[in-house]
């Protein structure tokens, strides 16, 4: 009977650590597929849709997997926000603008346009860029 108690104990030790667990936000292991400034945003709410193209400026930093991509962030896409420290808090979809630089991690099927059109996972935003809007590489004449 103790031995039905002490199991009883753990794995309700378990489950209150795990829900302790996914309240803290984390970045994902993997590089990001997309590093960038935000240059369109449309939508509003929980669903909202922007371009996210890189820029060979040492603010943004290496290019990722894609140079531009038009990412769609809805209500299952963890948004979050990097100190200068390095640690990380939750934010919000309303909390990226023309001009947030962001990492993106993207989640589901890649619409293989140019640029590429997908749904993020998790976006990490870096901060504010204050050059120019970069257009898309690709779409330059």
């Amino acid at each position: 009977m103790k031995r039905i108690g002490l199991f009883i104990a753990v794995v309700a030790a378990g489950f209150v650590l795990a829900g302790c667990a996914s309240g803290t936000p984390s970045v994902p292991s993997t590089e990001p597929d997309i590093g960038g400034v935000v240059t369109s945003v449309s939508g509003a709410g929980d669903a909202v849709s922007m371009r996210v193209v890189w820029a060979d400026d040492v603010a943004i930093g290496a290019q990722a997997g894609y140079d531009a991509a038009q990412v769609t962030a809805n209500e299952d896409t963890e948004v979050l926000s990097r100190a200068v420290d390095g640690s990380t808090s939750a934010a919000g979809i309303a909390d990226i603008t023309v001009g947030t630089v962001v990492e993106a991690w993207f989640t589901g099927p890649i619409a293989e346009s140019y640029p590429v059109q997908v749904t993020a996972g998790t976006i990490v935003i870096l901060g504010t860029y204050d050059g120019e809007l970069p257009e898309p590489p690709g779409l330059g004449l």
